[in-house]
């Protein structure tokens, strides 16, 4: 009977996925204030082996409640953390074979490490600090440059198309144009090698009007601009803006990444209770990309779908689902024989082959390696599943901006156009459907 209730307990435990339902709720709802205090009262602090993901939560659910300073220095935490963990324990690797992945701290996706770097990005520029910005630009590059020569193709996370393109933003919004146009080129590179193919996402015509713009306003490089115009001879642009305009760029992130569930794969054989749990990523049937438009009195802008984070979440899962299958079938092999030795100590000890005890021993370790067999669903469950960009010319001054989305206003409010600048906004969307 014991053995019975630990195997339901622990098929009845709320695993990580369960636990974030009420903050992710909120954020579904497009209040993340209440989302924020929902995961302070499930999660008042961390110090095991879940710190990374507290931080990255709380990090992110402060930056999303308008608390960019509040943010950075746990989102500086998670960034030194994250690198720290990159390599492997041993007594963890043992623990987690002989119950589950849970044993091992959690280290994070290649993603999620980029994106702390974007959070620290966008909350520097919330309050103004546009050379620490671009510290984290640069923090960015050299994790991607890691993540290319790691993998070698092997991954199909190894850069990202909308970073790049918000590397090129910051670096613009300085006046680094050499810069800019480096990551702007980065950026459409991997959108037509990699997104488009792996992500069924559309080719941003907007990202080849800025490299056409930059590099046309670079001096030096009438070649390579000339290149480009052969490259996309239907791209239209525009030269640079009036010395009395200025930019504003809107980020607008919507809905929440998917949660992972768990599959499970059971069978009664010999007296065992064999059990193989491993994460999974159900992404919800695409009714296409809604068209994202911002506008400010008479002036409006197509913007394009930038980023597909859950499509990202669940390729990065399937890359490692051979790798975690792996582990499991070994933790099940593991368990089995350890049922399998309790059987033969218990004989030892009472002289009897085959016998109610020497059974029984090996059904109870059986359903307790059962009932400890859990699928890692732990991943940073705060993220958007899309980011959409859009960026709009406008004379200086405070000008009141609106976003649509799917024809849905989604976010109005005052922004300050400074002459030669870009002003970024960030935004959320409850979603599209």
């Amino acid at each position: 009977m014991l053995p019975t209730l630990l195997l339901l307990a622990a098929g009845c435990s709320m695993n990580y996925t369960d636990s974030m339902r009420p903050v992710r709720d909120q954020l579904a709802s497009n209040s993340p204030d209440r989302a924020l205090a929902a995961f302070e009262d499930r999660y008042p602090g961390s110090d095991d082996g879940d710190r990374l993901l507290f931080l990255m939560e709380k990090g992110n659910l402060l930056r999303l409640s308008g608390r960019p300073a509040e943010a950075i220095p746990l989102l500086l935490e998670a960034d030194r953390l994250s690198d720290m963990l990159r390599g492997v324990d041993p007594s963890e690797e043992v623990a987690s074979l002989l119950t589950s992945d849970l044993a091992r701290a959690y280290r994070g996706a290649d993603y999620e490490s980029v994106f702390i770097n974007y959070c620290l990005a966008a909350c520097y520029t919330m309050i103004g600090q546009p050379s620490e910005a671009l510290v984290e630009c640069r923090r960015v590059s050299f994790k991607l440059g890691v993540y290319n020569d790691r993998y070698g193709g092997t991954s199909r996370y190894s850069d990202d198309a909308f970073v790049q393109y918000m590397i090129g933003a910051l670096y613009e919004s300085v006046g680094d144009l050499d810069d800019a146009l480096i990551a702007y080129r980065r950026s459409i590179e991997i959108y037509e090698s990699d997104y488009a193919g792996l992500y069924g996402m559309e080719v941003p015509e907007r990202v080849r009007a800025d490299i056409l713009r930059v590099s046309g306003s670079l001096p030096g490089l009438s070649d390579l601009h000339e290149s480009f115009l052969r490259r996309w001879p239907g791209t239209a642009w525009r030269s640079g803006a009036d010395s009395l305009d200025g930019e504003v760029l809107v980020v607008l992130e919507e809905s929440v990444i998917p949660a992972r569930t768990s599959r499970v794969a059971q069978t009664w054989t010999e007296n065992r209770l064999i059990r193989i749990a491993v994460p999974s990523i159900q992404l919800a049937r695409s009714a296409g990309s809604p068209e994202f438009v911002i506008r400010s009195g008479g002036a409006s802008e197509r913007g394009f779908l930038a980023e597909n984070l859950a499509a990202i979440a669940a390729g990065n899962l399937e890359d490692h689902a051979a790798r975690d299958l792996a582990r499991a079938v070994a933790r099940a092999a593991l368990k089995t024989a350890a049922a399998g030795a309790a059987e033969e100590i218990v004989e030892e000890l009472t002289g009897e082959e085959e016998s109610f005890w020497s059974e029984g021993a090996g059904i109870l370790v059986s359903l307790i390696g059962a009932a400890t067999e859990q699928a890692d669903l732990r991943a940073w469950l705060t993220l958007p599943a899309r980011i959409h960009v859009a960026r709009i010319t406008l004379p200086q001054g405070e000008r009141t901006v609106s976003a649509e989305l799917g024809g849905r206003t989604v976010w109005t409010g005052p922004v300050e156009v400074e002459a030669g600048r870009i002003s970024f906004v960030f935004a959320r969307s409850t979603g599209w459907k």
